[in-house]
């Protein structure tokens, strides 16, 4: 910032209103107050009756109570009046300190800067020295990493061609499993009527051993009845024997006895 700046910011009125103008502003608003609250006032003399005094006085009332609400209104505005002043007094101490610095800035600025065009020029050179040795070599590993790029874009290619292979290959082996999966409960169902068939067969086999037994006790049984039938038909035959030869010796004697005796 330059000296006329500042000859020129120093001479900027100030922002405060004075006393006198915040007098007259609080009449002024209190006079518009007044007056649009009254209205238009009735001619009291034209009217000469009870009721038009009664109406007066009413306004009267009104008047009165109005003026006191401004005064009170125009109290509070004095007071934020004089806050705002204050406030703005503050705000004009706080520029002046600014302006003050500026000024410094302005006249140590001035002395510096033909320092600062020799170092910016030294700087400008430096960076630009620099700028061109990084520009070499980045242009080099630019040149690398491309071609790191390619091959890495060919590998990634080519493993996503495996992969694509490979997840056709899990498609079929999900396939595969699946029909493995379903064959395996298959062969499980199998499984458990296979060992309610042995369940079974093995208490076919109990049931048939036991009827062997029921047999065998049977075949003994109908063994002992042939031995005891054999038996009795032996017993029964002699007896028949016995009653034949009894019969025999019978008919004899009957014969012998009906034949006369020798004289």
């Amino acid at each position: 910032m330059s000296r006329r700046d500042d000859d020129h910011i120093g001479h900027v009125p100030k922002i405060t209103p004075a006393h006198d103008e915040i007098a007259s502003f609080q009449r002024n608003q209190a006079k518009g107050q007044l007056a649009a609250s009254l209205g238009e006032v009735p001619d009291v003399g034209a009217a000469g009756s009870a009721s038009a005094s009664m109406a007066t006085k009413s306004v009267l009332t009104l008047v009165v109570l109005v003026l006191l609400a401004t005064a009170a209104w125009a109290g509070y505005l004095h007071q934020k009046l004089q806050i705002a002043e204050k406030s703005l007094q503050n705000y004009e101490l706080r520029i002046g300190d600014l302006e003050r610095r500026l000024m410094v800035t302005d006249e140590s600025m001035g002395e510096s800067s033909a320092a600062m065009k020799v170092k910016l020029r030294e700087l400008d050179s430096e960076v630009r020295k620099l700028w061109d040795n990084v520009w070499k070599k980045s242009k080099q590993k630019f040149a690398e990493n491309d071609a790191l790029l390619k091959l890495h874009t060919e590998s990634i290619a080519a493993s996503d061609a495996f992969i694509a292979s490979a997840k056709q290959q899990m498609t079929k082996r999900d396939d595969v499993v699946a029909g493995l999966s379903q064959q395996l409960q298959k062969t499980q169902q199998l499984h458990s009527q296979v060992a309610e068939n042995q369940l079974v067969l093995g208490q076919q086999e109990k049931s048939l051993e036991n009827m062997a037994d029921k047999t065998n006790r049977v075949s003994a049984d109908l063994g002992k009845l042939d031995r005891r039938v054999k038996g009795t038909e032996e017993w029964v035959e002699s007896i028949n024997g016995f009653r034949r030869q009894v019969n025999r010796d019978l008919t004899a004697l009957k014969q012998g006895s009906s034949q006369p005796a020798p004289q």
